[in-house]
């Protein structure tokens, strides 16, 4: 206050002895000072004294203060990044995993941190900032379209049907571009908790060869007087490729390794190698369950089907997720980005590669068969790959006969593997162009790190058609890195099988850590599945 005191003895002294102030200040304040216009306006009028003048300038010096530091935040939070945070390396962590888990690349992960090498420690702290991630609007989420993004991908990761996507949107045709900002229901990824909604699915059911009204009410558990309604229908015609409308009640469940439908499991993760959760339905009624499920999946599938580029119209495929029901497989431990153990089910990954595989024939022209079918989930994703699948017994051979018979022996396992070789020669009835791909992953100590793919084989005998199908798979599954193998045994699904080709494929050898790591992830076994795409496509082109 020396300042102020020392103008009571001196009026005068008080603009020689101002403090030393910025220059923003200093000439704001000048403004403002008995020398401006201003000031002698007002002194003139109202006879201002220079001790009133000297308060005035100290409370306006704070005030200007104030405001520019204020403008400053604001002008900073102008140009930050809309989807920033820090992200503290873990024990085990890689920059590929960083990325991934916040849907960035790995350059992008490094130009932000100014990182010049993979090498990162734990107790590190990156600058996140993913253009990938969703933004939240008054409706739902805005997603930004990507390079290589499709109206079916999008509408997958939000679990959604492209049908509802492009309702909300006002779209009317399958094109989308980069940059385009698409609507989505609000997305509540990234919670450990279940969040269940309940209501009514409406989807496009396109009209196949065989189909009948009254199949497919019962398929949809609705009424054939409903159907009818919903439709404007007087008669029981109906021709192929009729859309109709179906409505069919869900209760969807989110979670972090969902979604799932109808039920969740009890467990968050799987808990243990022996950890396992008993089906408390009868078999018949996870059987129509399943199926209700795989009829909603088909008519998202049909809904964005195109007529051109169906390269595999006319191919007949039955996929065998492997084992499944009281049977799980290989349960392997793994190690997360905080070195804790998670544990690995074969079976509930490789039925999400085999799911995901189906969709992808499917959207190529092909007809596809499931021999096991899950009665409460679909698709499902991992968010983070820590949250792992848990073993649940409750799927069922994809055959209403089997099922009728109340006894939990029916469920898949090695006992009643014949099961599967029965709902594919059913299915090859038609003979033609036919294949079968048994997916599995293998956990065999004294075998390397990648694919192997099984043709039929016995005492010398060999089938030439498997064997040459799955060379082609061997090509197909090849990674600079991690070549794939490929030999003849003589399997029980492959034996006596109606296909014109069959082989098993060991995506993974989840004995490897590394391996057993990739699956966990959605995108790798989306990779995966894409793959075997390719090499049924490649042996589809020859044929």
């Amino acid at each position: 206050m020396g300042w102020i005191d020392e103008v009571g003895k001196n009026r005068h002294v008080c603009w020689r002895k101002r403090p030393n102030l910025p220059f923003l200040e200093s000439h704001i304040l000048s403004f403002f000072s008995k020398r401006s216009i201003i000031y002698r306006f007002f002194a003139s009028r109202f006879q201002m004294s220079s001790l009133f003048t000297l308060y005035t300038e100290f409370f306006m010096l704070r005030y200007i203060r104030v405001s520019l530091l204020a403008c400053f935040l604001l002008s900073c939070a102008a140009h930050a990044p809309a989807l920033t945070e820090t992200y503290v390396v873990q024990r085990g962590d890689s920059l590929w995993e960083i990325a991934d888990q916040f849907s960035m690349s790995v350059t992008e992960l490094k130009r932000s941190n100014g990182l010049k090498s993979h090498h990162i420690y734990p107790g590190q702290r990156l600058f996140i900032r993913s253009q990938r991630l969703p933004t939240r609007s008054s409706s739902g989420v805005e997603y930004v379209v990507r390079r290589g993004d499709s109206l079916s991908k999008i509408a997958a990761r939000f679990s959604m049907s492209v049908t509802e996507l492009k309702r909300i949107n006002g779209l009317r045709s399958n094109n989308i571009y980069p940059g385009q900002r698409l609507r989505t229901r609000s997305y509540t990824a990234q919670s450990a908790r279940s969040r269940p909604s309940s209501g009514y699915v409406e989807m496009d059911y396109v009209v196949r060869r065989g189909d009948s009204l009254s199949k497919i009410a019962a398929q949809y558990s609705m009424g054939l007087t409903e159907l009818k309604r919903s439709n404007g229908i007087r008669s029981d015609r109906i021709y192929v490729g009729q859309r109709l409308k179906i409505q069919t009640r869900l209760t969807k469940i989110t979670m972090d390794n969902g979604p799932y439908y109808f039920s969740r499991p009890k467990a968050a993760v799987q808990r243990s190698r022996r950890y396992r959760e008993v089906p408390p339905k009868k078999p018949i009624e996870d059987y129509r369950s399943a199926r209700n499920l795989m009829g909603v999946f088909n008519a998202s599938i049909n809904s964005d089907m195109r007529r051109d580029g169906r390269s595999l119209k006319g191919w007949r495929i039955v996929l065998d997720p492997g084992h499944g029901g009281r049977d799980p497989g290989a349960i392997v431990s793994n190690l997360d980005g905080n070195n804790r153990s998670v544990y690995v089910v074969e079976d509930e990954f490789v039925y999400d590669i085999a799911l995901r595989l189906y969709q992808k024939l499917r959207l190529a022209g092909a007809e596809v068969e499931m021999t096991v079918i899950s009665p409460n989930h679909l698709i499902r994703e991992n968010n983070p790959p820590a949250r792992t699948f848990v073993h649940e017994q409750n799927e069922v051979y994809n055959d209403v006969s089997v099922n009728r018979r109340n006894s939990f022996s029916v469920r898949p396992g090695l006992d009643n593997i014949v099961q599967r070789v029965k709902i594919a020669n059913r299915f090859f009835a038609r003979r033609g162009k036919t294949l079968f791909i048994s997916l599995h992953a293998d956990n065999t100590p004294n075998r390397p790190e990648g694919p192997l793919v099984i043709y039929w084989s016995r005492r010398g005998k060999i089938d030439s058609r498997s064997r040459s199908f799955a060379r082609i798979m061997e090509r197909a599954l090849d990674l600079p890195d991690v070549p794939a193998q490929i030999g003849g045994r003589n399997l029980a699904v492959l034996r006596g099988n109606l296909a014109q080709a069959e082989i098993l494929v060991e995506i993974r050898n989840v004995h490897h850590k590394g391996e057993a790591w990739a699956l966990r992830s959605h995108k790798i076994r989306d990779s995966d599945a894409d793959r075997i795409f390719r090499g049924i496509l490649n042996y589809a082109k020859r044929r």
